[in-house]
């Protein structure tokens, strides 16, 4: 069995597991207020925890497989910070590679720094590494915007001192937006730039209201989470490797706009 498929499956079994849907449905409901303390708490049930056991320790053997290796513990920052720039790194590399022949391949990534919920740890790095880091269900989606929607973008990115970005620079002087190279080449106002990012912040999302005047908008077809893994499963050796240059550079900031830009949301 290949690596690939190896994580097929596991992901498989892991995402119906938390997705699976009842078929049943609430008609009522009653509640009231009952206290409990030392006496009135309930004792383990312990043939319920039998019953339960074998269930856990499937669950639990599956999120603790080794999947990838790191050099060094990676941690979220603002303006910049490694954790940022490689999880972005790894959802768009994903997605640029599916759409390598479309009208809506990629041109930047950009995800919102709330939704980064713990670091990557040094050393071995596990499935559950990578739920606790993306434990929310959300999607991959492009969406593709004008110049001015960029513009507005450029402008939260300054007001929030930064989220998380890929295969993009930004540049400020007080500020004030100066530049930006997308993909190697200088930012242009009167172009249209397809944006990754989650179907959270596409639906504007953290304040990030310029998502919802994009001219389209396209569903991926995965998780931002299993696009890390299906990045993981395809390293040669299984070594994440973050990069450490900066990418929103800010300049010229006296120091109560940055205490207040660090303060953002």
């Amino acid at each position: 069995m290949t690596k690939t498929l190896f994580f097929a499956l596991i992901i498989s079994v892991l995402t119906i597991s938390c997705t699976q849907e009842s078929a049943w449905h609430v008609h009522s409901t009653h509640s009231e207020y009952i206290e409990v303390d030392s006496n009135t708490a309930p004792t383990e049930d312990s043939v319920m925890l039998r019953e339960i056991m074998p269930y856990k320790q499937h669950l639990d053997s599956s999120m603790n497989i080794i999947i990838a290796y790191s050099n060094k513990e990676y941690f979220k920052k603002k303006p910049n910070g490694t954790l940022n720039n490689i999880v972005c790194d790894m959802v768009f590399d994903v997605i640029e590679k599916r759409y390598k022949d479309s009208p809506f391949k990629p041109d930047l990534c950009l995800l919102n720094y709330g939704g980064l919920r713990r670091p990557l740890p040094k050393g071995k790095i596990v499935i559950s590494d990578i739920y606790q880091l993306m434990p929310f269900q959300n999607e991959s989606v492009i969406c593709r915007l004008s110049g001015k929607q960029m513009n507005k973008m450029f402008d939260y990115l300054a007001k929030t001192n930064g989220q998380p970005i890929g295969n993009m620079m930004v540049y400020y002087d007080k500020g004030i937006f100066q530049k930006a190279i997308i993909a190697n080449e200088l930012y242009d106002s009167t172009k249209t730039y397809n944006v990754l990012t989650s179907d959270y912040t596409a639906k504007g999302g953290d304040h990030m209201d310029f998502f919802l005047s994009a001219d389209t908008t396209i569903k991926c077809g995965s998780l931002l989470r299993n696009d890390i893994f299906t990045y993981i499963a395809a390293l040669e050796d299984s070594t994440l490797q973050a990069s450490e240059k900066d990418r929103i550079i800010f300049k010229n900031e006296n120091q109560s706009s940055q205490n207040n830009n660090r303060n953002a949301k």
